[in-house]
């Protein structure tokens, strides 16, 4: 036996080793290898120094706290810590708590949460974006250099007095290009001008962009009205075009409160008095539109 080395009696030592055992055990915990084989709840010394056996010393060592047990790691744990960076044969280094890889399910879940919120975020910017789109409007005639003009120019100048004008696009077009490039008539641009009106649009023809881009097409009487459905029926089989186009069209004078009249007739063939009489049923009509398209557009109202 070594010197200085302590005997435990056979009870205690046996109940003490049983104990260190069993507590290392449940703990999944291996001794401390520099106990050197001894149980680790039993010290090797006398604490009182005097390197005596007496009971006092032996009850003392055998009550002695055991020494820290070393952590053993579990394999699937210490499998999870190798990286591609570890050489064949490097000591795998032991991951801590905050260095575990990520739960499956928490990636998932948070990549689902990220998409749900790039989808509101889209949906919101075009909710935005339908708003902002100004409401817009295009008058049709035959050639665009008598009517449709003045009709364009006298619901701009109503618009800009109600100070509407960034919630508005405003053109004019004609079903045939005779006129293309060309200013509207001088006898209308001069009888426009006496209320107060200038006519400044340019002539050009209806297009197959102008069913997509306007919200509303005005035809100024009925041929007018028919001719444009009937380019509709033309263009939608050659490129896509809404199928809810045709509602777009509408007639000038239906929205005329003062006047009886159904059609806004042609001055082309007649004297100043036709010019008149177009421009007061303009002015009827394009009062009332303003207003039926501010009252049922919160966009443009706001």
């Amino acid at each position: 036996m070594p010197a200085g080395g302590a005997i435990a009696p056979p009870g205690v030592a046996a109940a003490s080793s049983s104990s260190s055992t069993a507590a290392a055990s449940s703990l999944g915990l291996a001794p401390n290898p520099a106990t050197r084989g001894r149980d680790p709840l039993v010290t090797s010394r006398c604490r009182c120094r005097c390197r005596c056996r007496c009971r006092p010393c032996r009850n003392r060592n055998a009550a002695a706290p055991a020494p820290p047990l070393v952590g053993v790691v579990p394999l699937a744990v210490a499998s999870t810590t190798t990286t591609s960076r570890h050489a064949r044969g490097a000591p795998l280094a032991v991951a801590g708590p905050h260095h575990q890889a990520p739960n499956p399910r928490l990636r998932f879940a948070a990549a689902a949460a990220a998409e749900g919120m790039a989808a509101e975020a889209s949906s919101a910017g075009a909710g935005a974006a339908a708003e902002a789109k100004p409401f817009a409007v295009l008058f049709v005639c035959l050639g665009n250099i008598c009517r449709s003009p003045a009709a364009e120019a006298v619901f701009r100048s109503l618009v800009t007095k109600r100070g509407l004008d960034s919630k508005f696009q405003i053109d004019s077009a004609g079903t045939i290009g005779y006129h293309e490039g060309n200013k509207a008539d001088s006898r209308m641009r001069a009888a426009s001008k006496k209320r107060g009106i200038e006519v400044t649009s340019i002539s050009r023809p209806i297009r197959p962009s102008d069913f997509r881009d306007f919200d509303l097409i005005l035809a100024m009487d009925r041929q007018n009205y028919e001719d444009i459905l009937n380019a509709f029926e033309r263009w939608r089989h050659k490129e896509p075009l809404p199928e809810s186009a045709p509602n777009k069209v509408k007639l000038m004078c239906s929205y005329c409160k003062r006047h009886t009249e159904s059609e806004v007739p042609d001055p082309y063939y007649g004297g100043p008095q036709g010019f008149e009489k177009v421009l007061d049923l303009l002015e009827d009509a394009c009062e009332s539109l303003l207003d039926s398209i501010v009252a049922d557009n919160a966009s443009v109202s706001a």
